[in-house]
Order: C-alpha cells, then sequence, then structure tokens
C-alpha cells in the first residue's frame, strides 16, 4: 500500500477560490508584472526594475506601504525554485527560459538514469531546471522533486530514452517555450580555456558576499549572463568545466574549499536555530547557547548555556538541533546523552537542574530509553515545581501509562486550553471507571500481579473499547511531540496531499504508510498498558478502504459497507468527517477491542464517480 494515499489524494478537488480582497489583487498585480517585465529584460539590474515596475503598475517606492509591497512579492517570486525568475550577484535578476533559450547542455547519461527512463538536472543539465512545461516530440516530461538527498530529475513517454546508450555524451537542448530534444555526441566537445576562466569569475562573483558554495544553476545561467553564446554549441558537462576551474562538488553546488562548506553548515544550523523561536533575542540566544554547548570545555560555559535555555523556547530549539536527524549511526544521540550526563552534574541541585534534565529526558527518549526519560522528567519536576515545559511533558506520560487522572491535574493546572485535544481525550476517564480492586485482588491493568503490587489507588481503565479512541490519539500525540524525523514525515505529507499538516489523513497517513505506528510502539511502548500496546501492534496491519455509510446511529456510530468486498463494518468517528448517509469516505477502520467494532481514522469524504478508480488503485483487501 506504499504511496496509496499520494496517488489517492493528490488532486482529489481544490476548494473555490475566496473573493480577492483590494490587497490580495494589489499583490497579484505587481506579482505578475514583476515576472513580466524581467522577463521582457532577460537580465536586468535591480535598481532598473524597480524603476520600470513602478512606471508598470503606478507605485511610488517612496510609500512605506508601497515598498512593503514590493518587498513581499520580490520574496515571494525569488522563493520560487520553479519560478522562472532567479537572482545573480550582484543584485542582477534574470528570466532563466529566456536566458536559456536554444542552448545546449551535455551530459553523460548513467546506466542509471538509462534504466529508469529519466536525466537528473542538478548539475549538468542545471540551466533547465526552470524550463516550463518541458516535452519531447513523444510527450510531456514531467519533473520529479527530490526526496531526501534525491536529485530534480525528467521522467518521459515510455521509452523517450530509447536509441542511447548508457556512458553517452548527450546533448540537451531547450526553448523558452519548453521543446526539449536530446541527441548523442560522436566526439568530445573542446573546454574552451577562456570558458574555463568565466565560470572561475562567474564562482568568485557569487562567493563573494555570502561566502556559500554556489549551486549548478547559478554557474550556469552567470556565464550566459556574461556571454548569451557560452553555451550555443556543446561543450564539455558543467560538472568537467567546474573541475577544470579547480571547483569541488557536493550535491548540486561547487566550491573551491571544504572551509566553504563547513561555513555553509554554520549557516544552516544558524537558520535552523533561528527559525525555530520567536524574538530576535531568543534566536541570538539559542545560537549562543548551542555554540557553548558544541565547544564548553568547562563547567562555566556549560552554566552560561543552562541559563540562556531557561527560555523554553530556546531550549526546545537547542535540543532539537542538538539530536537533528537524519542521524543514521546514531552518533548525535550518543553525543547529547553524554553532554546531558555532564549537564545534569554541572547543574547539582540549583534551579538550572530542570533544563538539564529537560535535555537528559529528550535525549533519553531518542535513544529508546523513555523510562529513563520519564525519571528525568520526574526529577525536574522537583527541582522546578510548576514549570509549564516539564508539566506538559510529564501529563503526555501519564496520558501514555493510561493515569487520566494525573494527566488532567497537570494539563489543568498549567491551564491548558479546555479544547485541547490531548486534555480532552483524557478528560473522559478521569473518574473512576468502577470499585477499586481489594488490595490482594489482581489489579485491573491485566499484569497478574496483586493490586497493591501494582496500581494501587490508581482508579481501574474503563474497558479496552472505550480507551481505543483515547489510545489512537496518543499516537497522534507521539507524531506531534516527537520531533525530528516525524516532523519532517509530517510536513512531506502534508505538502503531498496539500492539506495542514494536523489534518486526519495526514497523521494516519504518516502512522500507516509512513511507519510511524510502528515507532510508536517502539518508542512508547514501555509506558503503554498492556491490553493498549496489543491492540495497537494489530492495527499495523490495517489498510485504508473505500466505504460508503448505509446507516448513522447518532450519538453511537456508523455502519459502513466495504465496497471492496460488499462486507459491514460498525465503526466509531474520531477525527476527520462525519459523514453521513449515502457519502463515501476513504479510511482505516481499525479493531477497538471488542471482537467487532471498529475505529474510524484519518477519514476523508470521497466525491462519486471517483468509486472506480479509487477501487482499482486500493487493490485486493
Amino acid at each position: 500500500m506504499a504511496g496509496s494515499r499520494q496517488r489517492l489524494l493528490v488532486g482529489r478537488g481544490a476548494p473555490e477560490p475566496h473573493a480577492e480582497s483590494t490587497e490580495e489583487a494589489r499583490f497579484e498585480a505587481v506579482w505578475t508584472a514583476y515576472r513580466e517585465v524581467v522577463r521582457e529584460q532577460v537580465v536586468v539590474g535591480h535598481q532598473e526594475l524597480m524603476r520600470l515596475l513602478s512606471a508598470r503598475v503606478g507605485l511610488d517606492l517612496s510609500d512605506p506601504d508601497a515598498e512593503r509591497l514590493v518587498d513581499e512579492v520580490e520574496e515571494d517570486v525569488l522563493d520560487d525554485p520553479t519560478g522562472p525568475v532567479t537572482m545573480l550577484a550582484p543584485d542582477v535578476l534574470v528570466h532563466a527560459p529566456a536566458l536559456t533559450d536554444g542552448i545546449v547542455l551535455t551530459h553523460r547519461l548513467s546506466a542509471a538514469e538509462l534504466a529508469d527512463e529519466h536525466l537528473d538536472l542538478d548539475t549538468d543539465l542545471a540551466g533547465f531546471l526552470r524550463c516550463p512545461d518541458p516535452h519531447v516530440d513523444g510527450g510531456p516530461l514531467h519533473v520529479d522533486e527530490p526526496d531526501g538527498d534525491e536529485p530534480v530529475r525528467w521522467g518521459g513517454p515510455p521509452d523517450w530514452l530509447s536509441g542511447l546508450t548508457a556512458d553517452a555524451l548527450l546533448a540537451v537542448r531547450a526553448t523558452q517555450d519548453g521543446a526539449v530534444t536530446i541527441s548523442a555526441l560522436d566526439e568530445e566537445p573542446a573546454a574552451p580555456a577562456e570558458l574555463v576562466a568565466a565560470l572561475r569569475a562567474v564562482y568568485e562573483a557569487e562567493l563573494e558576499e555570502p561566502g556559500l558554495p554556489v549551486p549548478a544553476e547559478t554557474l550556469v545561467l552567470g556565464l550566459l549572463h556574461g556571454d548569451r553564446a557560452a553555451f550555443a554549441e556543446p561543450r564539455p558537462p558543467l560538472t568537467e568545466l567546474a573541475a577544470a576551474a579547480g571547483l569541488l562538488r557536493r550535491g548540486d553546488e561547487f566550491a573551491h574549499h571544504e572551509s566553504v562548506w563547513t561555513e555553509a553548515e554554520a549557516v544552516d544550523q544558524e537558520l535552523r536555530l533561528v527559525t525555530r523561536v520567536d524574538t530576535e533575542e531568543q534566536g541570538e540566544a539559542a545560537v549562543r547557547a548551542f555554540a557553548l554547548l558544541a565547544d564548553a570545555q568547562g563547567p562555566t560555559a556549560l552554566r552560561e548555556a543552562l541559563g540562556l535555555m531557561q527560555d523554553p523556547d530556546v531550549l526546545e530549539s537547542v535540543v532539537e538541533e542538538l539530536l537533528r536527524e537524519p542521524d543514521e549511526d546514531g552518533e548525535r544521540v550518543r553525543a547529547t546523552v553524554a553532554l546531558a550526563e555532564r549537564l545534569v552534574a554541572v547543574a547539582g541541585r540549583s534551579p538550572r537542574e530542570a533544563v538539564a534534565r529537560w535535555v537528559a529526558a529528550v535525549a533519553a527518549e531518542r535513544d529508546g530509553r523513555v523510562l529513563d526519560a520519564e525519571s528525568h522528567l520526574r526529577a525536574a519536576a522537583v527541582a522546578a515545581p510548576g514549570w509549564p515545559l516539564v508539566e506538559d511533558r510529564l501529563a503526555w506520560y501519564e496520558s501514555d501509562r493510561g493515569d487520566a487522572v494525573a494527566a488532567a491535574a497537570r494539563w489543568t493546572a498549567i491551564e491548558v486550553p479546555a479544547d485541547d485535544p490531548d486534555l480532552a481525550a483524557v478528560r473522559p476517564f478521569a473518574a473512576p471507571a468502577g470499585p477499586e480492586p481489594g488490595r490482594n485482588d489482581p489489579c485491573w491493568c491485566g499484569s497478574g500481579r496483586k493490586y497493591k503490587q501494582c496500581h494501587l489507588g490508581r482508579p481501574a481503565h474503563a474497558e479496552l473499547p472505550e480507551r481505543a479512541g483515547w489510545l489512537y490519539r496518543k499516537a497522534v500525540t507521539f507524531l506531534e511531540r516527537r520531533g525530528g524525523a516525524a516532523t519532517a514525515e509530517l510536513a512531506w505529507w502534508a505538502d503531498t496531499l496539500d492539506v495542514d499538516w494536523d489534518a486526519p489523513e495526514v497523521m494516519d497517513a504518516v502512522l500507516d504508510e509512513g511507519g510511524w505506528g510502528d515507532r510508536f510502539l517502539a518508542e512508547r511502548g514501555p509506558l503503554l498498558p498492556a491490553d493498549e500496546a496489543e491492540l495497537a501492534a494489530s492495527w499495523a496491519t490495517v489498510v485504508p478502504g473505500l466505504y460508503e455509510v448505509e446507516r448513522v446511529r447518532f450519538g453511537e456510530g456508523v455502519t459502513l459497507r466495504d465496497l471492496r468486498g460488499d462486507g459491514r463494518v460498525d465503526v466509531r468517528p474520531t477525527t476527520g468527517v462525519s459523514p453521513g448517509m449515502g457519502e463515501l469516505v476513504l479510511a482505516r477502520a481499525l479493531p477497538d477491542g471488542s471482537g467487532s467494532g471498529r475505529l474510524l481514522v484519518g477519514a476523508v469524504a470521497v466525491p462519486r464517480g471517483a468509486e472506480r478508480e479509487l477501487l482499482a488503485q486500493l487493490g485486493d483487501p
């Protein structure tokens, strides 16, 4: 079922746009004019562009409101990696499709590209990254966006690369209307010394101000800015020209020395730290604290860092960076665990202990030691009673353990809103579900131990089917709070399905197809009541289905007909749509522990007429 929701849900229909406000209309007019002026000029300096733009749309750029509007438009235009406009040094705007119209770039076809029928665009063919609606004689080319470290690439109609051989040197030409032609060269083109020197000059100009690696696309466009005929005929591939110019390649970027990559990593790190907080002061504190922790050799620096991280936003930003994923070999986790031990020792019994314990708790979570993490959090709660950051996280642990009373008490004490989904999930279970067992009676949790040795003083759980919705909420809460790779996965699915990251279909896709349901059990399983852990494990095999609502029992649930097998199932909706009679939904129906009932999760309404296509993609249940 991998990728099924992506195929099923993408493009299922966008909502009708709202009427544009005057401000939105002005933005759209300036945005359109900005791109039109650059297209007409092909290459234009920023000052000249502002003059032409203000004349085109009648803006007085001495007016602060007009200046702000143009700044917003420019940021939006330049932030689009597939849009036609980009910027070169120093402050030169170019219309990439117009500038590359008719040029020919060369590329050595790899065996992998030939087998998969695609062409990588990131380096040798980077000049065509912004080519609009690319197509060959056999049909359109589709642009595959990168997944992780994978390159942007063109895919095409079947056999569009037939007749070519691995290691062939291709000449690829594209026009600004998207027409692409490909041929194999019989001879190796020469690398003129002046072209190599010009490439190095473009690199040096782009490097000068930020001091960062230069993308392949920028090198191509910079060469064309200096000489429109630079690629009028086949030249050696850009990677080979760059090597001749003394440049090193990493991914789609080039640099002349390892120190440039080091600087780029430092800049990226600082950007991540500051974008996780709200204010400039917090950003500066986060950067300073991280630097102290990274370079600290003594207790003075560690204490200063702990002081800075008493701001919860700063603390969370720094810890997320310390544990940044991907971390395939676990080196960052191990280093943070060791650092946390030093922080706890340095903090002692001072007010900074809670901060140190927080770092240790999150590091232990990522290290798969949730019970150790809980111990650190409880020590933090003693060191800083009532600190909302600690109380909120401890409440999460209480909820996972099934102690609704303790979880509700902690969240209520720190004034979590009554409609908070975590608090709402535990509130119905905060009252005892039945009479308290005798001290020597078997504990209600099913552990086999006596009540006095197990959950003495803690109310009995409700029956498992009643807790199924709470259990599913625990899995969703795990995604929301875990951070790192879970956050990245949520963002990817939200972007793929074109919905908000907390949409029910996103959450369930990440748990199901993203594999995070298994991660939930692996990382939080030691906290869960035994029957809940067993139930959650059974959900791993449940795949999405297409259902028709046959009956609605108000306050009790609905009866669904499975369109793949014509069976019936009684379900209780949790999140997402509340389906009505006759409606179709794409969802998972998870066992609720009763033997017959189901929990409807990740439900998305499906329009009539889409059944056949969806059923074909869902396949045999």
